[in-house]
């Protein structure tokens, strides 16, 4: 279940969580570093352990994105939410940008700098969007920088929610239209087609 926070504390996060999060990106050598809304399954609905953009910003929408920069942070949303970050997102540390209209990577072809290191979590991020991403960086003259350890997590450390633990339940026939053995042989048959 989400865990509801009031207007104040949401709008609190920024202001404790920035200066942590600038830390540990600090301490791995990076300038910037991207935070999409999306967990290591591209989930759109996310557990709390997961929900890394409201931890960071205090944005609870089920869409969005931020970039932290060393000296200033950006936080992303589509038309559904503008009146909802407003009231969520601390607008001293965080511009309000729109999520659809050129986006993360239109703001970091003129917000990053040439020669900066800018990190992402590449669990969470689709090829796509990290290859419109890099472009943006590399036409600012900035690096685009896989981490293996995501400093926002590393800010979070200990206070970081358990991940959900439930059982797996397979859905009837009737609705997965094919049983899992017979996909996963699919799967299989389909790699070893293309020589992996």
């Amino acid at each position: 279940m989400r865990q509801t926070f009031d207007e104040t504390t949401e709008r609190a996060f920024g202001a404790r969580h920035l200066p942590l999060i600038r830390q540990a990106m600090a301490d791995q050598k990076l300038d910037g570093f991207l935070v999409p809304h999306e967990d290591e399954h591209q989930n759109e609905y996310l557990p709390e352990a997961n929900d890394r953009l409201a931890w960071a910003t205090g944005f609870t929408g089920s869409a969005g994105a931020a970039v932290i920069l060393k000296d200033k942070a950006a936080v992303f949303v589509d038309g559904r939410y503008t009146l909802q970050v407003r009231d969520q997102v601390d607008e001293s540390l965080f511009e309000i940008r729109d999520l659809v209209d050129g986006g993360v990577p239109a703001y970091l072809e003129t917000a990053a700098a040439k020669g900066q290191a800018i990190g992402y979590d590449p669990r969470l991020h689709s090829p796509d969007g990290l290859a419109r991403v890099r472009a943006a960086v590399e036409k600012a003259g900035a690096e685009l920088k896989p981490v293996a350890q995501n400093p926002l997590d590393a800010a979070w450390g200990a206070e970081r929610p358990a991940q959900p633990q439930a059982p797996v339940v397979p859905h009837p026939l009737d609705y997965a239209g094919e049983d899992s053995a017979a996909k996963r042989a699919r799967v299989g048959q389909a790699l070893a087609a293309k020589g992996a």
